[in-house]
């Protein structure tokens, strides 16, 4: 078996090459127009262009959740009813536990507790502190994206 300059293990039968390619593959899903790519840089589901918020960007720190009331490139109306937007907590929670409840468990089953709740599980709360803001942005993204379809230009 060969080695690389790590010490690591290198297969030569093409696992790599397919490993690699499904890795181009799926960054190149985040071009400019992709679903994907209109919900990790809050753009309008309908248009895919426009801005969701009128502070753009995931880290923002005021007028976090301030939308305009019509996107600016295609016009899709924004403002649904009231409440509607609170269906985005149901969207973001689900995605707060697939990042923390394994961290979590990693933690316990060290072998040494107190290393876990004075180092990892600040930081821990830390991380979900910093996380928030992009959470719920990204929340009301994927909720519009599930409500909205893509219009495609004709």
């Amino acid at each position: 078996m060969n080695t690389n300059e790590r010490g690591f293990a290198v297969v030569h039968d093409g696992t790599e090459r397919k490993f690699l390619a499904s890795l181009r593959k799926t960054i190149g899903s985040l071009q400019k127009g992709t679903l994907l790519y209109s919900i990790l840089k809050l753009k309008c589901p309908r248009c895919r262009t426009g801005d969701l918020f009128i502070n753009p960007g995931l880290f923002v720190f005021s007028r976090i959740l301030d939308m305009p009331d019509r996107c600016p490139h295609c016009n899709q109306d924004f403002k649904f009813e009231p409440g509607y937007y609170t269906a985005a907590l149901w969207i973001s929670y689900p995605i707060l536990l697939l990042l923390f409840v394994p961290l979590t468990i990693l933690g316990f089953t060290l072998a040494d507790f107190s290393f876990f709740f004075k180092l990892v599980y600040p930081v821990l709360i830390l991380i979900s502190l910093f996380l928030q803001i992009p959470l719920m942005r990204m929340a009301r993204a994927i909720l519009l994206a599930m409500t909205i379809d893509y219009a495609i230009k004709s």
